[in-house]
Formats: structure tokens, C-alpha cells, sequence
């Protein structure tokens, strides 16, 4: 049917195409001239370790020990929950066993191990990892036990996991809820530690206060001074207006990607980037379809108020200050490759959170077949721009 609302998304197609230009060009060119694994340096900018809270509570002063090892205790884990969206109901059970998820060893899964049999057998050469139990992190409010639990996460992935394996690179994890402690906790994590940097909740921290705000620039202070990155990640849906959504998937549709968002926008609106010349910020966990409409909207706002909006975003992207987890595959990444060119976006595999290995490896695959991204995109996006982001060795 002739319809306006189809004439509507059919010029936006057309459009599309025009915009991508020479990416889609190169769909009719077959499969023979795609790349293999082994033209690419394969790093994973965005795996996550599951924790063993009987190894972390070895790290802990009594209120950690206290909370992990007492058997009374109501509480499960030395973390609070999420929020009351991250859970698994019978549906979701019964999903998730149908799905027969293959990890990529016999080890525990997310274990330093389960990490090694996975870049063993994918000959992926380094992975930066992220905590599970620990993204809750930010939901606590005691500013002294977020402290202590800080203090014991980051020994306890400095010796289970990045002593394990080189390849191994485990974040820390920082009081965000108190600015000064938790610069002290970040310099003594990259300092004495040898950690590459820090996991921030992009939302659920207690303050009222956006990340972008100068209460927290003591950390990005620190952060540009350790030379160290600072990587905003979804979290939880706390404080993002989704609090009244019930129904399953809802939420999950939508928080991840609108806390990056919101949390970019702030960063760049507050002068943090400006602030601080030499900061290196990740956004993770949401995809990167959320920043077609970032920029669409400062775009637009430039022309239509100028003075409040004239922010840099294009060359922050472009000098690779900001970097935006992505899994290859997904279907904004050519169009926003064509508008601000690919440094910003890197290969996130998840495992073993949403997906098991084959999974991971097939979005790879994916990746490497595409014929809307050329050579030197998938290389960057597959590998080179998170080496350079988190300055990974050699």
C-alpha cells in the first residue's frame, strides 16, 4: 500500500543507503574476499569474570568476610542486588535450558580459567574484563563497606585472574560514592595492582548527581593522571524513568543504551573532555545504535542554539578519546562507521553473560563476512582500536 507512513520509511531507506554510500556497494562482491581470524588481531574489549565469593571474601576485612562466609546472614552475596529487573523467572529458565549453552572450557564458567580455555581455543589475544555480582557496585550506600569491598575485588582479580594470564585484564572497582576514596582506591589498584582502570555504573549510584557533574572529577582527575581508562557500564535500570515497567524484556530493551547515553551527554555538556584533554572514557554493555541519536540531536541543537551546544563530540570520537562497545554485527555500526569513520567502536563479546562461546565466536564470523565494513574497519573495530584504548601490550 501506498501509504504515507511507508513512503516515510522508504525515503529513510533510501537515504540510508545514500549516507553509507560505498560500505553498501560491496554487498554484490561475494564472500571469496572476506577476511579470516587470522588476518585479524582479535581482542575482546568487553568480557565479564563471574565471581567466586568464597575466593573474593579471602581478600576481605571482617565486614567483607563477615557478609560472604556467614551461613546466618540473610544476605547471599557480599552485593547488593541490581534492581528488580535482573532476575530469572520459569520462562527464562526453561528459555535458557533449551538454548544447551556451550562455555568455552570444563572450568567454572567465567573463571580465569574458563577465560584461558576460550582465547586458547579462539585464538582471541586479549580480553579486558568486567565484574557480574560487581555491577551492582554502585547501588550501595555505605560509603565504608563499598570501601572495603572495593579494596578486596581488586586484590581478588589482581591474583585470580590478571596474575594468572597476561591476557587476562581485569578493572577495578572504586567507592564512585565517595570521590576522594575513590580516586585513593583507583590509583592503588593501577599503582600497586597493575590494573588497566575502572568499571563506573553509567546508572544506579545513590547521589544526586549526573556523572558528568564536578563531584566526581576528582576521579577523572586521577584517571588522566594514572593515564588509566575509566569505562561507564550498564548496570542498573535505577533512576532512568523504567522503574514502573513489569512486563519481561521491557526494561532490558531499553536501560542499558539509555544510561550511556544519558551518561555521554553529560560528560560532554559538563566539559569533562575539555576539562580533562587526555581522559579516556569507554561506554559499554548498550550497543552504539544509542549515539546515531546523540548525534542527531546536538547536530540539530548546534544549528538551532549554537552557544549551548557547540561541544566537539566528532573530534573526541575521532582522537579515540571515547570508546563504544559494540558486538560487530550490529546493524547501525556501517552507517556510523560511514558518518564519524570506526576508531570509536570495539568488539564486546559479553561472555559468558548473554552469550556462550560459540555464540561470541559467531558474531566474529559475522563480523569478518560483512560486506558493509572494509578491511581496515573490521580489523579496528575487531581488535586494533581496543588495544590502543586500553594501551594493551604487544
Amino acid at each position: 500500500l501506498n501509504t504515507p507512513l511507508r513512503k516515510v520509511r522508504l525515503d529513510r531507506a533510501i537515504m540510508l543507503v545514500k549516507r553509507c554510500g560505498k560500505h553498501f556497494t560491496r554487498i554484490t562482491s561475494g564472500l571469496e574476499d572476506n577476511m579470516e581470524f587470522k588476518d585479524i588481531d582479535l581482542v575482546d574489549s568487553d568480557g565479564h569474570i563471574i565471581e567466586s565469593i568464597a575466593e573474593l571474601a579471602e581478600f576481605g576485612d571482617a565486614s567483607v568476610k563477615n557478609v560472604a562466609l556467614d551461613r546466618k546472614s540473610i544476605r547471599a552475596t557480599v552485593w547488593p542486588s541490581l534492581d528488580g529487573v535482573h532476575v530469572h523467572n520459569n520462562t527464562r529458565l526453561e528459555a535458557n535450558n533449551k538454548k544447551n549453552r556451550q562455555h568455552a572450557s570444563e572450568a567454572r564458567p567465567g573463571s580465569a580459567e574458563d577465560w584461558q580455555g576460550l582465547l586458547n581455543k579462539s585464538g582471541m589475544n586479549h580480553t579486558v574484563l568486567y565484574p557480574s555480582l560487581g555491577l551492582s557496585h554502585g547501588v550501595i550506600r555505605d560509603i565504608e563497606y563499598v570501601t572495603s569491598l572495593s579494596r578486596a575485588f581488586n586484590d581478588y582479580v589482581a591474583e585470580k585472574y590478571a596474575k594468572v594470564d597476561s591476557r587476562l585484564h581485569p578493572v577495578a572497582l572504586i567507592p564512585m560514592q565517595e570521590p576522594e576514596a575513590g580516586a585513593a582506591e583507583l590509583r592503588r589498584a593501577v599503582k600497586e595492582l597493575g590494573l588497566i582502570g575502572s568499571m563506573i555504573p553509567a546508572a544506579g549510584l545513590p547521589m544526586k548527581s549526573d556523572l558528568g557533574h564536578p563531584l566526581h572529577w576528582p576521579i577523572y582527575k586521577a584517571a588522566e593522571e594514572l593515564d588509566c581508562v575509566l569505562a561507564f557500564h550498564g548496570a542498573s535500570n535505577s533512576g532512568l524513568g523504567l522503574d514502573t515497567f513489569m512486563v519481561p524484556g521491557s526494561s532490558q530493551t531499553l536501560h542499558h543504551p539509555l544510561a550511556l547515553i544519558i551518561a555521554c551527554t553529560s560528560m560532554i555538556y559538563n566539559g569533562v573532555f575539555e576539562q580533562f584533554p587526555n581522559l579516556r572514557v569507554a561506554f559499554l554493555e548498550g550497543g552504539c545504535a544509542w549515539l546515531v541519536l546523540l548525534l542527531d540531536r546536538m547536530e540539530r541543537n548546534q544549528e538551532a542554539f549554537g552557544v549551548f551546544h557547540d561541544w566537539p563530540i566528532l573530534r573526541y570520537l575521532q582522537e579515540g578519546r571515547i570508546m563504544i562497545g559494540c558486538e560487530g554485527n550490529d546493524p547501525s555500526l556501517p552507517y556510523l562507521v560511514e558518518r564519524v569513520g570506526a576508531i570509536p567502536f570495539a568488539y564486546s563479546s559479553d561472555y559468558p553473560h548473554e552469550v556462550d562461546y560459540p555464540s561470541a565466536m559467531h558474531e566474529v564470523e559475522e563480523t569478518l563476512q560483512s560486506n558493509l565494513l572494509d578491511d581496515e574497519a573490521k580489523r579496528a573495530i575487531l581488535g586494533d582500536n581496543a588495544r590502543r584504548f586500553y594501551k594493551l601490550p604487544k
